[in-house]
């Protein structure tokens, strides 16, 4: 999760950076789109972090809620808002993206779960 923030983060740093160089070139999307992404994808990975740590009952849910969200999110982003090259020379890159997105919310969620379930019963096993 803290792999997904830092990404979320930097992708919205780097809009504010390179804001008006983005600007000159006719950056498609807006430097907008890439600050709102970037922004909601580093508060909503930092949040799952921080709900993750403190062992947060809503932890599954929120993980869940952020894997769904991404993928649908990162499919519709490179098929149609991106440029059509684009979209075939990260069509690899997007699908690691969406198999560690899935691997990370089954494994993190089913994990928690787990554990949340071994607590209310009070079982050691």
């Amino acid at each position: 999760m803290a792999v997904y923030a830092l990404v979320g983060w930097l992708r919205l740093q780097g809009a504010l950076s390179y804001w008006y160089y983005f600007l000159e070139l006719g950056l498609r999307p807006h430097p907008l789109y890439l600050l709102i992404s970037g922004g909601l994808i580093g508060l909503g990975y930092s949040l799952a972090l921080v709900f993750h740590l403190i062992r947060h009952r809503l932890t599954p849910l929120l993980i869940r809620v952020l894997g769904f969200g991404l993928i649908t999110w990162i499919w519709i982003d490179r098929i149609w808002i991106a440029i059509r090259e684009t979209f075939i020379n990260l069509l690899l890159g997007t699908f690691l993206i969406t198999i560690c997105t899935i691997c990370l919310d089954v494994l993190l969620a089913s994990t928690l779960e787990y554990k949340q379930a071994k607590e209310e019963h009070g079982t050691d096993n």
